[in-house]
């Protein structure tokens, strides 16, 4: 198939694509009529479009035009005859004889009036027609690119017409043009399919006019497919096209007409199936696909795409409309032009379809430096940078770690300096034309050489973090009209009765919510919904639901309405979401969390999140067991108060003793969040150790701890409690920490 595909864009190609075409089955049903060429004409025709499409100089070619016209007085009868000049004239119109397409088209019409029932006379016949629009200059294109492309409409109709497979060559034909001018070679492709298919419901015209009338954005698309599925009893294909181009105007309804789809046997649907899968799955994900078959092949498809709606909070079939939406837009930006072979997007295009369009882009285009591309994503609460350069051709752009792997040489006589001075000159624009993407790259580091290094070291490890997170995970975040700017945070803790809840705790700043009156006091409706996701890709825990959260009174515009909702999870490692809305279009989505959830049956060895607080936090918690604190968003603690710990240790063995200590790591560069690279110290407070002695019935221990921040400068830290059991065991849980000046 990519012989052929190749083959409706380059005429020289056209009769090894036609003899293809005439003996392919696709879309599953039966001949229609039959052309009237013999099959050693179409072999013959094959070879000959070879052996042109093999010579790219155009003597040897004009000296073989010339043995076939002295030829001609004998053969002028002849349709196979004027069929073979007529493709030495589209290949040597393509190796820019255009004055030859004119002869073309005239012997392509000469082969017409012999055997007008000939399908590649009549599609060779549109392709001639088509180039001799395109070549009209700027005074003459308004009449003859009409009359050429009209002539163009009437040869391609007519060839799908008489062999509904050529469909699949024009529907090749229009992903060339730019699809989105309604004089491209798309909209002209479209017209002809449009005029073919009137009055005959065939599937094979209808399946290329849906696809072609889609990438055009054409509201006729739907109607197109609907007939489609009518036309072919329910096709898996025509299920699955219609399905896409719901999902596709944003109806979920969809998602199940593409899982109906699915659930068949068909190979050629099984391949486009698989294609939408493939620029995110995982290789098992995709052997798992492969493997399956009717039903179960559905079941996982809607669970693979059900995954990413339930962590980004979003209905069923939300995620699969906006792939689609991705990759056609990533085709008309990020496809790879004049590689051989199938469709290839550059690395741009596979970051776009797994996360979208970037928050910000930042390039250099000066002489000297290859072309360059920076994006900044924002996820989940922290930055991510990747860098592209295109080296193997202009618009091939690929992924590299840092910027300074962009190569920056002299940029020639004039550009002022010597060889050296023209580089460093080059290189230190390229890091400052990078500014606006982070903090790093305001201020590189221009000192001594070990200054230089770290800066190095650190530019290429965000570089390499933002391969590792973009290239190993997909997003879709969800977006609200207003930003609540809320502070959330999902923990494992307050434990009763040896039960670890998931604990969504949430602060939302006053000035973001309106009071609503409720009885003697104030009422805040908050709707709150999370969902955790096991490591099979199945929904282990859910909530939706409003918390009124009350007042006296209207909450001073300094302070926050904060809460708290439990969810039961059961144990093992989670992905973990949770939103806060307020009112029909405001909220925050929480970045997505990984919970560590102790088996209790088990008695798993583990300890909970980290609580941090202090007395002028302003969200005040209560767990249901007694527990009272004032948490800290985000860590943040102000350096004249004590710093409130709290931990709970699950799994302690009856009677064991249990050592608990606080370390402290200063975070030197928060881009990188690497624990390996930290460096541990005991937290310098007497108070930051404890040994705790395990009841009879075992259970859960709570630890809490005051300790003064005095000794600790205003910068940004991790702490980190560990504890270790009599056997030997050890545990750590480890949060952020922010000491701030009052």
């Amino acid at each position: 198939m990519n012989r052929l595909a190749r083959a409706a864009t380059h005429p020289g190609r056209l009769a090894m694509a036609i003899c293809a075409v005439a003996c392919l089955g696709f879309f599953g049903f039966g001949p229609e009529l039959a052309a009237a060429q013999t099959a050693e004409q179409r072999r013959a025709l094959e070879a000959y479009a070879d052996s042109l499409d093999a010579i790219s100089d155009s003597a040897a070619l004009k000296r073989e035009e010339t043995a076939l016209l002295a030829a001609a007085r004998y053969n002028r009868k002849d349709p196979f005859f004027h069929l073979r000049l007529a493709y030495l004239g589209l290949r040597l119109g393509e190796l820019g004889g255009a004055a030859h397409y004119d002869d073309a088209a005239s012997e392509f019409r000469a082969a017409v009036l012999l055997e007008p029932r000939w399908p590649y006379a009549w599609f060779g016949l549109g392709l001639a027609e088509f180039a001799l629009g395109a070549r009209a200059s700027d005074g003459e294109r308004s009449i003859l690119t009409q009359d050429a492309r009209s002539r163009a409409v009437t040869a391609f109709a007519r060839a799908a017409t008489l062999e509904s497979g050529f469909a699949a060559r024009l529907e090749e034909l229009a992903r060339d043009g730019a699809p989105h001018r309604a004089d491209s070679k798309a909209g002209l492709v479209r017209d002809a399919l449009l005029r073919a298919s009137a009055g005959r419901r065939t599937p094979r015209l209808l399946l290329a006019l849906g696809r072609v009338q889609r990438a055009m954005g054409d509201s006729l698309a739907l109607p197109t497919f609907e007939a489609l599925v009518r036309a072919s009893d329910s096709s898996a294909l025509a299920l699955m096209e219609l399905g896409r181009t719901r999902l596709l105007h944003g109806r979920l309804d969809g998602l199940e007409l593409y899982l109906r789809g699915a659930a068949t046997d068909d190979p050629v649907a099984i391949q486009e199936f698989r294609s939408d899968l493939l620029p995110l799955a995982t290789p098992a994900e995709l052997a798992d696909f492969d493997l399956r078959r009717g039903r179960s092949r559905a079941d996982m498809v809607r669970r693979f795409w059900g995954v990413r709606d339930r962590l980004e909070l979003r209905e069923d079939g939300e995620r699969l409309g906006e792939h689609l939406r991705r990759l056609a837009a990533a085709r008309d930006e990020f496809l790879v032009v004049g590689d051989p072979g199938p469709e290839r997007l550059d690395d741009r295009g596979r970051i776009y379809l797994r996360h979208g369009p970037p928050a910000e882009r930042a390039r250099l285009q000066i002489a000297g430096v290859e072309p360059n591309e920076s994006w900044r994503y924002r996820r989940d609460g922290g930055d991510v940078l990747l860098h592209f350069v295109a080296r193997r051709a202009p618009r091939d752009f690929r992924l590299v770690e840092s910027v300074l792997d962009v190569e920056a040489v002299h940029p020639g006589p004039g550009a002022g300096g010597g060889l050296g001075a023209g580089v460093h000159s080059a290189t230190e624009r390229l890091v400052r034309s990078r500014a606006a993407l982070a903090p790093i790259y305001r201020e590189p580091a221009t000192g001594d050489s070990d200054q230089h290094s770290r800066f190095l070291a650190r530019e290429r490890a965000v570089g390499r973090r933002g391969i590792q997170i973009a290239g190993g995970s997909d997003s879709y975040p969800k977006a609200f009209a207003r930003e609540l700017g809320a502070w959330g945070t999902i923990v494992i803790a307050g434990a009763e009765q040896s039960i670890a809840p998931a604990q969504v705790l949430f602060a939302i700043p006053a000035p973001a919510v309106e009071p609503r009156t409720r009885g003697e006091g104030v009422a805040y409706p908050v709707r709150v919904r999370f969902v955790a996701v096991n490591e099979v890709g199945a929904v282990a825990a859910k909530a939706d639901t409003v918390l009124t959260i009350q007042a006296p009174g209207p909450i001073a515009s300094n302070r926050t309405v904060s809460g708290r909702l439990a969810v039961p999870v059961p144990p093992g490692r989670l992905l973990a979401r949770a939103s806060v809305e307020y009112g029909d279009s405001s909220g925050t989505v929480f970045a997505l969390d990984t919970l560590r959830v102790p088996d209790h049956a088990a008695a798993e060895w583990e300890l909970g999140d980290l609580l941090l607080g202090s007395r002028r936090s302003a969200i005040p918690l209560r767990f249901d067991d007694g527990l009272t604190m004032s948490l800290a968003a985000g860590g943040a603690v102000y350096r004249s108060d004590e710093l409130d710990l709290a931990v709970e240790v699950f799994g302690v063995r009856p009677g064991y003793e249990v050592r608990l200590r606080v370390l402290l790591a200063a975070h030197e560069h928060p881009e990188i969040p690497d624990e390996a690279l930290l460096r541990w110290r005991a937290f310098p407070e007497g108070k930051a150790s404890a040994r705790l002695t395990a009841p009879k019935e075992g259970g859960v221990l709570r630890w809490r701890v005051l300790l003064p921040l005095g000794r600790l400068k205003p910068e940004e830290w991790i702490v980190a409690v560990e504890a270790r059991d009599s056997s030997g065991r050890v545990a750590r849980r480890t949060a952020p920490l922010q000491v701030k000046l009052p």
